[in-house]
């Protein structure tokens, strides 16, 4: 099995499929093992729609496709997030 399959498989493997936060709060892509780092909460409170947009790995090429899909629910939190949040 290849390196990128392997990685798209693991367990516990999220990607954050969303715009780019400003201040580096948090970054488009940015793979998280093991769970969410604590400090993202406070990234939610003001974006709550970024934490539907945290997805398994495996799940990147489908989200990329919903949020380039105009209606969609993906498609919806990314454009909040890129309005500022709440």
């Amino acid at each position: 099995m290849s390196k990128k399959k392997e990685a798209a498989q693991e367990p516990g493997r999220l990607i954050y499929c969303g715009p780019n936060i400003p201040g580096g709060a948090l970054q488009r892509y940015t793979v998280f093992k093991g769970g969410l780092p604590a400090h993202l909460e406070l990234v939610f409170e003001k974006y709550p729609a970024a934490k539907s947009l945290i997805v398994p790995v495996g799940e990147l090429a489908r989200v990329e496709q919903a949020v380039r899909t105009k209606g969609t629910p993906e498609n919806t939190a990314f454009g909040e997030v890129l309005k500022g949040g709440v």
